[in-house]
């Protein structure tokens, strides 16, 4: 008769202490989970401009992006917007407008001068500071129409983003009065918007 009892009475406390701990272990799987994306590296880089949540592990996430891209025209008579849709890897958004910015349209110019490097770029207080390599100023052949096109070629690209305000340019690393020669970049540009053309 006590065995009968003792049964059902052991089977039940075996079911509650599994119940326990599979809820302690699911709770312990959380905390890694919560861990691992507040340890991402980089909270103000380029990642940051995406407006979906970090991914739990360290695997890269790929996703399709619409953006708004400025290219000057060959003319050298304004810019003209390029709408693209690209995929973005890890959400590192201003690298692929920056590496979008190298493949121009039929009948737009490439701003960029040949062999610029993005080295870094960060977004802090609505400004995207990029640090841009030497080939920047060195590579730039153009008088001052176009520096003021590949300057706001970059700017009103980049301000299409929501939490892009203006754009800080740096030289391997240091702030520059004029970037290219003439236009003053020792503050951040701001967008503008009498140097975009209708189609």
């Amino acid at each position: 008769m006590h065995l009968k009892k003792i049964r059902p009475l052991a089977l039940i406390l075996i079911t509650i202490l599994v119940t326990i701990l599979g809820v302690t272990g699911c709770g312990s799987s959380n905390m890694k989970t919560q861990a691992n994306v507040s340890a991402t590296p980089n909270d103000t880089s380029v990642a940051a401009n995406s407006s979906s949540s970090p991914s739990s592990n360290n695997a890269p996430t790929t996703q399709a992006v619409k953006m708004t891209l400025y290219f000057p025209k060959s003319d050298a008579s304004g810019l003209m917007a390029v709408e693209r849709t690209i995929n973005v890897d890890n959400k590192e958004i201003i690298k692929a407008m920056f590496n979008e910015l190298n493949n121009p349209p039929s009948g737009l110019e490439r701003p960029l001068p040949k062999g610029t490097e993005l080295l870094s770029a960060t977004v802090k207080d609505g400004v995207a500071t990029l640090d841009l390599s030497k080939q920047f100023r060195s590579s730039f052949t153009g008088g001052g129409t176009g520096e003021q096109l590949i300057l706001y070629s970059i700017v009103n690209s980049l301000t299409t983003l929501p939490n892009v305000q203006s754009v800080q340019f740096l030289l391997n690393g240091e702030n520059s009065i004029a970037i290219l020669g003439e236009t003053d970049t020792s503050t951040p540009l701001k967008r503008d918007e009498s140097l975009i053309q209708k189609q």
